[in-house]
């Protein structure tokens, strides 16, 4: 097969037409060779026709040709009487050779023929009946043949898988580890690959394939075709990335586990890894356990051990050292713990060999639970990935004779000798509860209802169970009824082992983020069209999230955050992002957040942590605590009676102020004012008025500044204005009339209206100067208008604190 696709072999009529024109042609030939002169002789042209022939026509079509070429041959000897003369019979015994050798080819091109279309059967019946996806691609990577498992697996038709390219049907993320394989296949540096990959389903879903890809080259070395094999591993690596995240989940656990865990090599039973609660079990530090050999630990429990030989069981050191050298599986003693020299509870203590696929020992597990108050236990969970051997069998339905392949035996756990080669003998070696189960799916199949693709156990004869996933095909007669199952099964033991554990894990896991108070959220990422994540999607929430956004936690999962917040909630999302791509902890105290579903502004402390591809996400709504020291901080930072600034607050704000307008050049001034006779309405009205007084005087000198200005009460009846960015010392002193004027109003009090005026002193801040410098000029501003008879503005320059001049006239 080269680049181009298979085209279907000429048809008969076509030949049958190509043959006339021959034949035309040869008849043209002798109406030529008579019309030309008599010493141009045409007679080997007849049989060259005959030649072209054996490439389009079979021996039985060419002597029609053979015969019409001889008796042409012999008219036009007797036209021009070249006969009987011998040259010219010669001459026509010699192109019989041609005509016999062309008679060779041509029998020759249609064994050719023949044998090839025999093969393109074979190939096509292999490819059509096999269970497993097969595919074949040209050189440029386009697809021109298909079989039926892998349509099924695309969930597409043959007719729109051919107008593909692998390209365009293998996942975007995958394309870059696939890529150079196939350039290597293209540039003669390999013959085959393999490898794990996605395909993109019709439907827009996934899959997982596990691919093997060998090519086909012609005798120069260039590459005629690929041909792909893949089955569908798609569950098998959901629960292997589950799983992962799972561990993952584990190992940020791990280090709060309330049970002691330790890794140890095997052999020589040194410490490799040990969790802060086995430090605090065995009373040693990080530094002093790992490095120890477990013989020097539990020669130590051993020692505790013999103080109270009558209740715990002795330490066996032949055990110890069978374990270390992976002749036994696991050994386990209760000890007493021991913390300062002090016996302090009881410790259950479990070592166990972690073996591989093969039974080695890869780590020896170290379990010490403090068992005084709380029994527990504890999993250590490690990856299992199901086996890639796949092996083959076929059943003759009507004669019950079944065929194993060498991996079948393998998987079955059985010697060639021992098996029956019957539809009897493999059923004996299922599982009696999977027994039915198999049977009746097997039944199905046989009946056209459904293929054959279970999932069940067998038992060896060693009565170990192992776990099996068959794919078949059944091929049937003309009459329905089936002749053959050709079929595949593969070793899922570690897969289903794997998928028990992860199922425990996650019901542990969800119990205890179930059991949270605070709420907590898995979020897993929302792509568009280009690949790029633009929402998150909730796909785990505990009641507590549910409650707290006033939803039923089944309406609540599957939700995505642009339903709650469309302006991307003040940024939340945004930052949720950077976590999910940077994988960087988001950590936000006192955050303020409009939340949507409580309807006020909340103040949350929020934490969001990369797991796998998902992000976890806890939260604590501290509004009142927020509220609580707003409402602290204000009652410690203003004056009790007029609600204005106190003094120590003003003047820490002041000092901000003062470095600001100094580094941008900007103009400050200060008012200092004095209530005019303040204690004769005191002694006249009484305290209670001389309060109403302070009050309106509050009251109006807010009236005439501006939010970002100050003011406050630094003494009895003496108030502070400060004015950050005014124009010049004019703006301030027009600020400074306003307030003088309102001042003058009378003021209702129990006792009656009470007259007042106010003093007035203005200063605006000089370069390089201090805050008491400035404050002392604008009070010694105001001491001048007290003394040029009060009720009066007074402003004061950069010179000396006592140089003033009236700003104002008197009231």
């Amino acid at each position: 097969m080269g680049q181009d696709r298979l085209q279907p072999a000429p048809g008969a009529a076509r030949n049958r037409s190509r043959i006339a024109i021959l034949h035309l042609a040869m008849v043209g030939l002798f109406l030529l060779d008579l019309a030309l002169p008599r010493n141009i002789p045409l007679l080997p042209y007849y049989f060259l026709v005959v030649v072209l022939s054996a490439s389009i026509a079979t021996p039985r079509q060419m002597v029609p040709l053979i015969g019409q070429a001889y008796g042409l041959a012999i008219a036009s000897g007797l036209y021009w009487r070249f006969l009987p003369s011998i040259d010219y019979l010669t001459r026509l015994l010699a192109l019989s050779g041609v005509a016999a050798v062309a008679l060779w080819l041509s029998a020759q091109r249609c064994w050719e023929t023949a044998l090839r279309r025999r093969s393109e059967q074979i190939l096509n019946l292999t490819l059509d009946n096999a269970a497993a996806g097969e595919v074949l691609t040209d050189a440029s990577g386009r697809l021109v043949r298909v079989n039926a498992a892998f349509c099924a697996m695309l969930g597409r038709d043959a007719e729109t898988l051919l107008q593909l390219s692998w390209p365009e049907i293998t996942h975007p993320d995958d394309l870059a580890q696939e890529q150079p394989l196939v350039e290597e296949v293209l540039a003669n540096r390999r013959d085959s690959y393999r490898l794990r990959k996605r395909y993109r389903r019709g439907d827009g879903g996934t899959i997982w394939v596990d691919l093997s890809v060998a090519c086909a080259r012609g005798p120069d070395g260039r590459l005629e075709f690929l041909i792909g094999q893949g089955i569908d591993i798609t569950t098998q690596m959901t629960a292997q990335n589950a799983l992962v995240r799972s561990e993952e989940m584990l190992d940020r656990t791990l280090e709060h586990c309330s049970v002691g865990l330790g890794l140890c090599a095997p052999g020589t039973g040194v410490i490799l890894q040990a969790n802060p609660e086995l430090c605090a079990e065995l009373d040693l530090t990080p530094a002093e356990l790992v490095g120890r050999s477990l013989a020097q630990v539990v020669g130590a429990l051993e020692q505790v051990s013999a103080e109270a030989a009558d209740v715990l069981t002795p330490m066996d050191q032949a055990a110890l050292e069978s374990l270390l050298l992976g002749e036994i599986d696991g050994y386990r003693v209760r000890v007493r713990l021991l913390r300062a020299g002090v016996l302090r509870g009881w410790g259950d203590l479990r070592l166990s060999n972690l073996r591989d696929a093969s039974g080695a020992a890869e780590h020896v597990l170290l379990e010490l639970d403090d068992i005084t108050d709380l029994v527990a236990q504890t999993e250590y969970l490690q990856a299992a990935a199901a086996a890639g051997v796949v092996g083959i069998w076929d059943w003759d339905v009507p004669a019950n004779v079944l065929s194993w392949d060498p991996v079948m035996y393998q998987l079955y756990g059985r010697d060639p000798v021992d098996f029956g080669g019957a539809y009897e003998a493999w059923a004996d070696a299922v599982h009696p509860e999977d027994r039915a189960y198999a049977e009746g799916e097997i039944q199905a199949a046989l009946r056209g209802e459904r293929e054959y693709a279970p999932r069940f156990r067998v038992i060896w004869p060693d009565g170990s169970v192992h776990h099996l996933q068959a794919v078949s095909h059944t091929t049937y007669d003309r009459e329905g009824q089936p002749l053959r199952m050709l079929g595949v099964n593969y070793d899922v033991t570690e897969l289903v082992q794997t998928q028990e554990r992860l199922q425990l894990e996650q019901e542990r896991l969800s119990t205890t983020l179930d059991a949270l108070m605070d709420p907590h959220l898995m979020l897993g990422p929302v792509c568009d069209d280009a690949g790029s994540v633009v929402d998150l999607l909730i796909r785990r929430a505990n009641p507590a999230a549910a409650a707290y956004n006033h939803m039923a936690q089944e309406a609540f999962v599957g939700a995505r955050l642009r339903q709650f917040w469309p302006d991307g909630g003040n940024g939340l999302l945004d930052r949720y992002l950077e976590v999910l791509s940077g994988g960087q902890p988001l950590v936000l105290d006192s955050f303020p957040f409009h939340h949507p579903q409580q309807g006020s502004l909340r103040y949350l402390d929020i934490r969001a942590v990369k797991v796998g591809e998902e992000l976890s996400i806890t939260w604590r709504d501290v509004s009142e605590r927020i509220a609580m020291e707003q409402a602290l901080h204000q009652r410690a930072a203003t004056d009790s009676l007029t609600a204005l600034l106190n003094r120590e607050e003003v003047l820490t704000q002041m000092k901000q102020l003062l470095a600001g307008d100094q580094r941008r050049g900007g103009e400050l001034a200060v008012l200092f004012c004095d209530l005019d006779h303040f204690k004769d309405v005191n002694d006249r009205y009484g305290h209670q008025a001389g309060d109403a007084v302070l009050q309106a005087m509050a009251d109006r000198i807010r009236s005439c500044v501006r939010t970002s200005d100050l003011a406050a009460r630094i003494g009895g009846d003496e108030l502070m204005v400060v004015l950050p960015g005014v124009q010049d010392l004019a703006h301030a002193v027009t600020i400074a009339e306003k307030a003088r004027q309102l001042a003058s109003d009378p003021v209702p009090t129990p006792a009656g209206d009470v007259h007042i005026s106010l003093s007035v002193g203005v200063a605006l801040a000089c370069p390089d100067e201090s805050l008491d410098e400035l404050i002392a000029r604008a009070d010694a501003a105001m001491y001048a208008a007290k003394q040029q008879g009060r009720n009066q503005v007074v402003a004061i320059g950069c010179g000396s604190p006592q140089a003033g001049t009236s700003m104002s006239r008197p009231w």
